[in-house]
């Protein structure tokens, strides 16, 4: 890939993903940094590793980008983000904007890759559902499941309340095939629904947030940790996080 001044090339390791960058970083490029790295993520690898060793920054405030692509990662789908092999002049830019403190930085790629923590790979629980009436039954006992299978039962009562209203969504707009996956990645239950519709989620109006089949979107951004989504080739995934 390869977008004005930056340059990016993709390579799979096994479940992870190096993202090679080559070019100058500033402020104009960050959109299209921001385009390959949330592109990976549609493989969910456990890790991602951003090669550095060619790339040039032109601007401090541009590499702010990557403490906000690693906590999207880690939010959907609990992917962590690395940097690995930067130049010089980059490291000890990396170092004053503090970057390094949320993306850590690593000498080399298999650097990067032999240090992944544990964490990175999260426990997870998915099922295949099709847009019917009785889907969001179907995801509130894969939830279910897994809150007891992980010792979290604490939030289950919440986290059935977001999954309902994620797959209500698919169910009323979408009308298409979705995976739900439930995660634990470190203090966080994540909760995610894959459809084939490329339509962003709708928020709902005030009055859709009394429904009985779900309580709305707003809800979900009070009550969560936080939530959004992900476009992905085949449509998107809407994810919320949910604190243990």
């Amino acid at each position: 890939m390869r977008a004005g001044g930056l340059r990016a090339s993709i390579e799979r390791r096994g479940d992870a993903t190096v993202v090679r960058l080559g070019g100058v970083l500033d402020v104009d490029s960050c959109p299209s940094l921001r385009s390959a790295v949330i592109g990976c993520l549609a493989t969910e690898p456990s890790v991602i590793v951003l090669d550095v060793a060619d790339l040039r920054h032109q601007d401090d405030v541009a590499l702010t980008v990557l403490p906000a692509l690693a906590q999207h990662a880690a939010a959907w789908p609990g992917s962590a983000v690395t940097l690995a092999a930067a130049p010089p002049p980059l490291a000890s830019a990396l170092d004053r904007m503090a970057v390094v403190r949320l993306v850590p930085l690593f000498p080399t790629t298999d650097a990067a890759l032999a240090h992944r923590p544990e964490a990175a790979a999260p426990r997870r629980l998915r099922a295949t559902l099709q847009p019917m009436v009785d889907a969001t039954a179907a995801a509130r006992h894969l939830v279910d499941r897994a809150c007891h299978l992980w010792d979290v039962s604490h939030v289950k009562d919440l986290a059935e309340l977001v999954v309902t209203e994620l797959v209500s969504n698919v169910v009323r707009h979408a009308r298409t095939e979705m995976e739900v996956c439930v995660a634990l990645r470190r203090r966080l239950l994540h909760v995610a629904v894959r459809d084939h519709s490329a339509d962003p989620p709708r928020p709902g109006a005030t009055n859709d947030s009394l429904r009985e089949d779900g309580r709305g979107l707003l809800v979900i951004d009070a009550l969560t940790a936080g939530w959004g989504y992900t476009p992905v080739p085949d449509g998107k995934v809407v994810w919320a996080t949910i604190r243990i």
